[in-house]
């Protein structure tokens, strides 16, 4: 006879998990109050992000340069409203004309 002792697990597949309960209003106001006296919220905030479709191929570049150097083009760029990729792209094309 070649039996698998289950050890009681046998019915682990039965197992669901409890069903999420509804916010209750003294949750609410829980949270409001809390808010109200600058306490962080228990959500994780969602990030947003900024995105601009590139229709052309891209890749990404690091370098090592003077700080003074990098303050310079992220002051231009932030003064330009513009990204750094498109910052690099006016310089590139300054170096051809």
């Amino acid at each position: 006879m070649n039996t698998k002792p289950s050890f009681g697990f046998g019915k682990l597949a039965e197992i669901q998990p409890a069903a999420p309960e509804p916010a209750t209003p003294v949750a609410r106001e829980i949270d409001r109050v809390a808010d109200r006296l600058g306490f962080p919220s228990r959500e994780v905030p969602t990030r947003r992000k900024r995105r601009i479709t590139v229709d052309e191929p891209t890749d990404q570049l690091n370098l090592r340069a003077a700080i003074a150097d990098i303050n310079v083009f992220v002051e231009w760029c932030e003064r330009e409203r513009m990204s750094y990729r498109e910052g690099f792209g006016r310089l590139v094309a300054k170096i051809g004309a």
